[in-house]
């Protein structure tokens, strides 16, 4: 009997040890008595310090008053709060407190129940963005169409109009003006219907190194006038990648002009590509400009956010919405000051058949 209890505990030990949530428990000094290994991936706080201290100095004032609630005989259930943990972490967490009584009915420990909500906080961001596209795609669309066809005929009598005035005159140049905003409303609307259309792609086995070259080789004019330096760093144990060569290199070509405009006053573009783990590809993108600030950060791939002056908001929209559809993700880390980096994750295999169509 004494052999089955304790393999018994040592189960339970093991079972709660090891749950998604975080579990702090205190005995009745007050004392951590319980950190399991979820509550150190969430508070960012190693359980040999948690162990024997006082919760008072490492969990946040928010969370710690829970025990308040608990001695006065009430139960927290999914509340939900924002706690910053030492040294500035902050998580979105749901959070239960209880009182663990004996037998007899006395307390014997206090008990949180941590569960992180940063990934659902996350999935909802990604719910609401893609829900933006989709009303937003078919508005672009309609409007593009409807803006194209003037401009096209105000470009032409604009055309016309600049060859009828003498070189250098007010007139001429008001008309290479008209010219030149008539360029940059077709380019919005090119824009508008990039991110407007659905994302089809022609996916095939394809060299990432190839390419990266040809997207350095359309920026190098540009790179070299703004006193740009360009580096490249390629695995030479690449796989080939499944994606749709063009669309890909729209993104490519989109975030290093991105970087570019991000040095006006010259700096240094390294792009990296690298076998990684789960046999997909690593394509780094990093430039030494501005940076990009803080509260920008889980903005840029909202359609129509931008920070530039002429800027349509649209460059980054579309290049996350064609990552996406190739099942790969995009990340971007920044400081303001010191640049800018985008990570591209691709697979390198084509996805599993459908079962179904095997069976047909």
């Amino acid at each position: 009997a004494k052999q089955s209890l304790e393999d018994t505990s040592a189960f339970a030990n093991e079972v709660v040890t090891h749950l998604p949530v975080g579990l702090i428990a205190t005995d009745p000094q007050g004392r951590v008595s319980f950190f399991n290994a979820a509550a150190e991936q969430i508070t960012g706080i190693a359980r040999t310090s948690a162990i024997g201290g006082d919760p008072h100095t490492f969990l946040p004032e928010n969370l710690f008053g829970l025990q308040q609630v608990l001695k006065n005989g009430e139960t927290v259930k999914d509340r939900e709060m924002v706690c910053e943990f030492n040294p500035r972490r902050t998580v979105p967490l749901s959070v239960s407190a209880t009182r663990i009584v004996n037998a007899d009915g006395a307390a014997v420990a206090q008990m949180l129940i941590l569960r992180d909500l940063g990934e659902v906080r996350q999935l909802q961001a990604q719910l609401r963005r893609q829900e933006k596209l989709a009303a937003l795609g078919g508005l672009a669309a309609g409007v593009a169409h409807e803006i194209r066809n003037p401009l096209s005929s105000i470009k032409g009598l604009a055309t016309y109009f600049e060859g009828q005035f003498a070189a250098g005159s007010e007139s001429r140049q008001a008309a290479a003006v008209m010219i030149q905003e008539v360029d940059r409303l077709n380019r919005v609307i090119t824009e508008l219907l990039d991110f407007a259309r659905p994302t089809d792609l022609n996916r095939q086995a394809t060299d990432p190194a190839a390419l990266i070259a040809d997207a350095i080789r359309l920026i190098g004019q540009d790179a070299a006038n703004q006193q740009v330096i360009i580096e490249e760093h390629i695995d030479n144990r690449l796989c080939r990648v499944w994606v749709d060569p063009d669309r890909l290199a729209q993104c490519l070509l989109n975030l290093m002009l991105n970087a570019l405009q991000a040095m006006p006053g010259g700096g240094c573009l390294a792009v990296s590509c690298r076998a990684a783990e789960n046999e997909t590809v690593q394509i780094i993108i990093q430039d030494t400009g501005r940076g990009i600030a803080a509260d920008h950060l889980q903005k840029i791939f909202d359609p129509y956010f931008t920070t530039k002056n002429k800027g349509t908001g649209l460059g980054l929209a579309v290049v996350q919405k064609i990552i996406a559809a190739h099942d790969a993700h995009i990340h971007v880390e920044s400081t303001p000051g010191n640049g800018a980096t985008f990570q591209i994750q691709l697979p390198c295999r084509a996805p599993a058949p459908d079962r179904g169509e095997d069976a047909a």
